[in-house]
């Protein structure tokens, strides 16, 4: 009797690698197990959910109101601030919990912010000879977390993570505004967005600024 072709018993070779594959999916302490969490460790970051949809017709919220009298700046998108104001001569900088206006809510991008900015303006206050009062206002204004999924699939397809934010300084007293600044960044990667992003704040203020004002 012939033998049947679809029948033959599999060489042995064959069941030695599938009985590696084996080991080494349930293996917890096996390279590719590890590799695969490490990577959902550091993407732990990415934790963000959709907000509630806005009517179509009602206008995106924004932080500044008037746009006419800012100015493009080589290291911010755009900026302005009162003739003679100094934030480095102010003895009291209060920054208010950053407020989220865009579509996304995103806990790690808002805290983010927040400490580079306490941290910023941390060091700018002059608590010996200040003189002032000033509190600072934050807002994300737009956000994209995530490239499109087929952007992510077809690499020719150009696409961007991308975040916005404004901030406005106003007298602590009288409310009166001193400065309007409003800057946003691109990047393949949201975490390079929102850290270049504050980069350029940060250097804003820590380097034009205080020389400026020197």
């Amino acid at each position: 009797m012939k033998n049947n072709l679809y029948h033959r018993p599999l060489p042995s070779g064959i069941f030695v690698v599938v009985w590696i594959c084996c080991l080494l999916l349930i293996s917890p302490g096996c390279m590719l197990f590890k590799k695969i969490t490490g990577a959902k460790e550091k993407k732990s970051f990415n934790k963000y959910t959709k907000q509630s949809s806005v009517l179509i017709d009602e206008e995106p919220k924004q932080l500044i109101t008037t746009f006419q009298d800012m100015r493009e700046n080589e290291l911010v998108s755009w900026v302005w601030m009162q003739p003679g104001f100094d934030v480095t001569r102010c003895q009291t900088i209060e920054v208010a919990p950053v407020a989220n206006y865009s579509a996304f809510t995103y806990p790690w991008a808002e805290e983010r912010i927040a400490s580079s900015l306490q941290k910023m303006f941390g060091s700018l206050k002059n608590n010996n000879t200040g003189s002032c009062a000033v509190e600072v206002k934050a807002a994300i204004v737009d956000m994209k977390p995530q490239k499109k999924i087929i952007s992510r699939l077809l690499p020719f397809e150009e696409d961007y993570t991308y975040i916005e934010i404004q901030i406005v300084i106003v007298d602590k007293n009288s409310q009166e505004l001193l400065c309007k600044l409003s800057h946003g960044k691109r990047s393949e990667n949201f975490k390079d967005s929102v850290e270049g992003m504050m980069a350029n704040v940060e250097t804003f203020f820590l380097r034009d600024v205080v020389k400026k004002s020197q």
